[in-house]
């Protein structure tokens, strides 16, 4: 019997399996067909050719179909999507930038409300380009004083635009594209019209949970199709009300920018109202509230690999901290990193209640808008009764570097000044990469191997390590960072290495400028004292407490008279007893970005040397 080799599927294997094959064949009478026969001086070579091309071709076609099956293989956008819709998942579509205005009108008369129409175009430029705001619904207010003002009203990037279809064939089957892949699925808005002559209209609004639709429910379903386009389609009288042959289905929608039209918060952005209301144009360009932000591109493959899975393991509902970890990560992706824990993990416990933090991609906070968006729309109607979220601010470690790095000279590509640079930015990286997220450890000897790896020349390197806290309290009151607001550096610290940057304290009626520094009592605890920043003497004992082993720090009351030029905040820095820095629950891990300012005994936050 031949010796078949079938797990050989290249060409040059196939083809040698095919020589042999030929080679061993024999007739009925167990002689050899091809005895001594010259395979490559035969025309019979193209045939083997030929043969082992197909083989190949069928081979690696089948290896590709088989990989489009499984979400973690699929290389093919539309593989993943047709796979994520059957774990109940729609890839998340662009997301406009959304931004808010305040501003006040004079109308021509004295009328008793003015009303900003749905739909008012709102212009800004951004770099070279102007982009387009619209508000998703009317406004109306009324004066107050006789003075007509618009307070905070959101308006949204993308160009409006309507498509409409007629029903033929009712029920799920009939699907209705949108004929745009760059929309925002969220500013989808279907209504139903009757017939052309009788103008009755319905809203319908996506389907969320299919545990409150009866078969009566004016809902849409929403999907992502093979081409990239997002289709609607309607129920079947069991799950949400069908349509009838006739009905006019209107689909309204925004056509995104995505993240082109993010603006940071540092700049002054406005915009100008392209309308008039109440007879009048504003005249000058309104000063944005809060710069447009939010804005993204949807959901990648990757994205989707991820996510899917996740958003199926909490079953559309919020029971256990991943589900509302999923649902939350699946619904809103300008959010970089999310942390859940039960209330009763908390320190201290609060009972009844489940925490949420978050960290955006741009900035350092989540606002309350966004906060009650997620509370409201994802999370409401599918947590435990009993059970009441609550989010707070993520916790935020500055990492403080000194790095110093000996390399051989002789042996290098690269002077002092270059390696000092690509170590900068390799430590730069590790960080990027590898931490300000949530959960996610300092490892010391990785960072140390990452500067090893950035040349063959470097024969080493040091990193001297501080964590550092910032607080911002309020001048000239007392503030408390005791109980929950003690400030957690979350590891164990060094013994006499805890102080603060400078600011200004009042001491009888005299402004001084002061720090605090640990005065070590015993080798796990301490008191604070405050110092003189000029001669370190000491001006008041016992302002607070240092725990070593926890690593917190309780200021029971801190009475700042103002902070030092060029300080908007107070950090307090300290060294760690162990290499490596853990982060847990709400603690994000961050490089230190400060610049070195001895005026207010600010440390920079990465130096980098390098010697040979």
């Amino acid at each position: 019997m031949a010796n078949y080799r079938l797990a050989e599927l290249d060409f040059d294997e196939i083809k040698v399996n095919l020589k042999q094959f030929l080679t061993n064949y024999r007739d009925k009478d167990n002689n050899l067909i091809f005895k001594d026969y010259d395979f490559e001086a035969s025309s019979l070579n193209i045939l083997i050719d030929l043969l082992s091309y197909n083989t190949h071709y069928n081979a690696y076609l089948a290896n590709m179909v088989a990989n489009e099956m499984f979400l973690d293989s699929a290389v093919k956008r539309e593989s993943a999507v047709s796979i994520a819709k059957h774990l109940g998942y729609t890839p998340l579509s662009y997301k406009s930038a959304r931004a808010k205005l305040s501003f006040t009108v004079t109308p021509l008369d004295n009328p008793t409300s003015l009303t900003l129409p749905r739909f008012s175009p709102f212009t800004t430029q951004i770099n070279t380009t102007q982009y387009t705001f619209v508000n998703l619904d009317p406004i109306t207010i009324k004066p107050i004083d006789g003075v007509y003002t618009f307070s905070d009203v959101e308006i949204v990037e993308g160009e409006p635009l309507i498509y409409s279809y007629r029903v033929d064939l009712s029920g799920p089957g009939e699907k209705y594209t949108i004929p745009n892949k760059n929309i925002d699925t969220s500013t989808i808005r279907v209504t139903v019209q009757n017939s052309f002559t009788d103008l009755t209209t319905q809203t319908y609004s996506l389907a969320e949970s299919l545990s409150t639709i009866t078969g009566t429910s004016k809902v849409y379903f929403l999907e992502e199709n093979p081409s990239g386009f997002f289709e609607i389609f309607f129920g079947d009288n069991i799950l949400g009300k069908k349509l009838v042959s006739g009905n006019l289905v209107k689909i309204e929608y925004l056509v995104s920018n995505g993240d082109q039209c993010n603006v940071s918060g540092a700049i002054t952005q406005t915009f100008t109202l392209g309308a008039k209301i109440g007879g009048v144009t504003l005249g000058a360009p309104v000063t944005a509230t809060t710069n447009s932000s939010g804005g993204d591109v949807g959901d990648t493959i990757d994205e989707i690999k991820f996510k899917a899975p996740r958003f199926l393991s909490s079953f559309n509902r919020a029971v256990t901290a991943s589900d509302y970890k999923a649902l939350i990560e699946a619904n809103y992706p300008l959010i970089e990193s999310v942390s859940v824990w039960g209330g009763e993990e908390n320190d201290p416990p609060k009972y009844g209640k489940v925490i949420i933090s978050l960290k955006p991609y741009d900035g350092y906070t989540v606002n309350d808008s966004l906060k009650n968006s997620i509370l409201q729309n994802t999370l409401l109607d599918k947590k435990v009764m009993a059970i009441t979220p609550e989010f707070i601010d993520p916790n935020y470690l500055y990492v403080t570097i000194d790095s110093k790095v000996k390399f051989d000279s002789k042996n290098s590509k690269y002077s002092a000044a270059e390696i000092e640079i690509l170590t900068r930015k390799t430590i730069q990286d590790y960080f990027k990469q590898e931490l300000q997220k949530f959960n996610k450890n300092f490892i010391y000897s990785k960072l140390s191997k990452n500067i090893d790896a950035i040349d063959s020349s470097i024969i080493g390197n040091v990193n001297s390590i501080k964590i550092q806290k910032r607080i911002t309290p309020a001048v000239n009151t007392i503030n408390e960072y005791t109980g929950s607001t003690v400030l957690k550096f979350a590891n164990k610290l060094v013994s006499g290495s805890v102080y603060s940057t400078s600011f200004y304290y009042t001491t009888g009626n005299t402004i001084s400028t002061v720090y605090l520094q640990d005065n070590i009592t015993t080798s796990t605890t301490s008191t604070l004292d405050l110092l003189d920043f000029y001669t370190s003497k000491t001006i008041e004992l016992n302002v607070g407490t240092v725990d070593y082993t926890s690593g917190q720090v309780s200021i029971p009351s801190l009475n700042p008279a103002g902070f030092v030029e060029n300080s908007t905040d107070i950090r307090i820095y300290s060294r760690i007893q162990e290499m490596d820095i853990g982060s847990t629950r709400d603690i994000v891990l961050v490089i230190d970005d400060s610049n070195l300012d001895t005026a207010v005994k600010r440390s920079s936050g990465l130096t980098v040397s390098a010697s040979n």
